[in-house]
């Protein structure tokens, strides 16, 4: 018996594992998604500071959050930090903050669209997040970081995911239009 004839002598039985297989993909890809909206949510959270602090002096304004939260003035990265602020004009300041808020959008963007098991998202996130990974790599060569490492590995597997559900679901619908509809459930 083939497998067109076992789905129209059994058809509840092929949804059913059809469908526990979607329900577990689907817990991945609201993972992913959740993450995503997670990361905008983070980056918005940037943007709103970074546009209030459009128009002010940067450095005396991280002097004042240095001593309201007690830290060490001598730090390697809060001296970095003044270093950056220094440099940041109001319109490079302007320019990050739009960026920002950007790819804040793109993100929610990603995230509602991988929630709701959209095609064109899978493709949004293969190419939005593989178009980041030459650069984490260079950085991981020039500094190596574990945390950059461990998030290069975690964006690495969602592509392959991604890549695995999209070529899953095209290989599925092609099967599902060779088939009649009599057969079909």
């Amino acid at each position: 018996m083939n497998a067109p004839d076992a789905i129209a002598i059994m058809p509840g039985v092929a949804s059913k594992s059809r469908s526990s297989k979607r329900r577990k993909h689907d817990k991945i890809l609201w993972l992913i998604g959740a993450w995503k909206i997670f990361y905008g949510l983070l980056l918005l959270g940037v943007g709103v500071g970074a546009f209030n602090l459009i128009g002010k002096n940067l450095s005396a304004e991280l002097w004042k959050l240095v001593e309201r939260w007690n830290i060490d003035f001598h730090n390697y990265y809060i001296q970095l930090l003044f270093r950056k602020a220094t440099e940041l004009d109001g319109k490079r300041l302007f320019a990050l903050t739009f960026m920002t808020f950007g790819y804040a959008m793109l993100f929610f963007i990603e995230g509602v669209g991988l929630i709701l098991d959209k095609h064109w998202a899978k493709w949004l996130v293969v190419v939005v997040t593989g178009s980041f990974i030459p650069g984490e790599i260079y950085h991981l060569v020039r500094q190596f970081n574990w945390f950059d490492l461990i998030l290069l590995i975690i964006n690495v597997a969602c592509i392959i995911y991604l890549v695995w559900r999209i070529k899953s679901s095209s290989t599925e619908n092609r099967i599902r239009t060779r088939w009649p509809a009599s057969l079909r459930r």
